[in-house]
């Protein structure tokens, strides 16, 4: 796999985010990847929460590895430390490298890491982020002349993931017209809805039309009552829509676009008054 970074981090006192999964041994939590004009959003955020071995996790380690007949003595626990190992697979599984080490002190019990990259993800869509979690620790006792003694334990290994999409950015824009509008008058709400169109090296692309998609239209009026729906337009090729309504009240009108595993969701505004 490839290491995107490798980071030491202690005295850090973030509380983790909420995560896909969680357990003893930590948590991943990681958001979708955009596509925006040719660049990525380069957050990867793993929160990780990591318990001490227990006494009997201990007890055990020391039965296993210590020598009374020599006089050791058990003492405690030394240093504890772990590190997460963080891998990405597209969805049927494999590996497509791009990944992160993530080596922590004993201080460490929370907080955020970010990745410096992203690329080589061919295909848009849903992908998975496993995080593997290595949890040691250091026994150490005095024998009979009062030497310290060191055995070295380990935890089994536990592995957490979080499913996240790798998206193109969708941009939707709406004018409701005119402004103001008499009482009753047929109002025009049109906009436009593109995507970043990339190529093959992520650097270069362009915005294109979102033709066929459908968006949705709202009208919220003035006071507490709330949005409702009035109903859908559907994106020409040039990546404008369309649609007219009457406006009895001051308000706002509301497009949006649900997205899909591929592209972005949008939602945009424009206040109109009635005069």
């Amino acid at each position: 796999m490839v290491v995107a970074g490798a980071l030491l981090l202690s005295g850090l006192g973030a509380v983790p985010a909420d995560a896909a999964s969680s357990g003893p041994g930590g948590s991943v939590d990681h958001p979708d990847v955009v596509l925006y004009k040719g660049q990525h959003n380069k957050t990867v955020r793993v929160s990780y929460s990591v318990k001490k071995p227990t006494s009997a996790q201990i007890r055990a380690c020391f039965d296993a590895k210590s020598y009374p007949e020599y006089g050791e003595v058990y003492a405690g626990w030394g240093d504890f430390y772990w590190n997460y190992d963080l891998e990405y697979h597209d969805r049927y599984g494999n590996d497509v490298g791009g990944g992160l080490f993530l080596y922590s002190s004993k201080f460490a019990a929370s907080g955020k890491v970010t990745s410096p990259r992203w690329y080589d993800w061919e295909p848009f869509g849903r992908y998975k982020a496993v995080a593997i979690v290595q949890r040691e620790f250091d026994v150490y006792g005095v024998d009979e002349d009062g030497d310290r003694w060191d055995h070295y334990c380990q935890l089994p290994d536990v592995r957490y993931a979080d499913i996240f999409s790798f998206k193109r950015a969708s941009y939707l824009r709406v004018d409701a017209s005119p402004e103001p509008v008499r009482k009753g008058a047929v109002v025009t709400v049109k906009g436009t809805l593109k995507y970043w169109n990339p190529v093959s090296d992520y650097g270069k692309g362009a915005i294109r039309p979102l033709q066929g998609k459908k968006v949705k239209v709202y009208f919220d009026p003035s006071g507490p009552r709330g949005a409702t729906y009035q109903g859908s337009a559907t994106v020409t090729s040039k990546g404008t829509f369309t649609k007219r309504f009457t406006q009895k009240k001051s308000g706002t009108w509301i497009v949006k676009y649900a997205g899909s595993q591929t592209l972005t969701s949008g939602r945009a505004t424009d206040a109109v008054r009635v005069k």
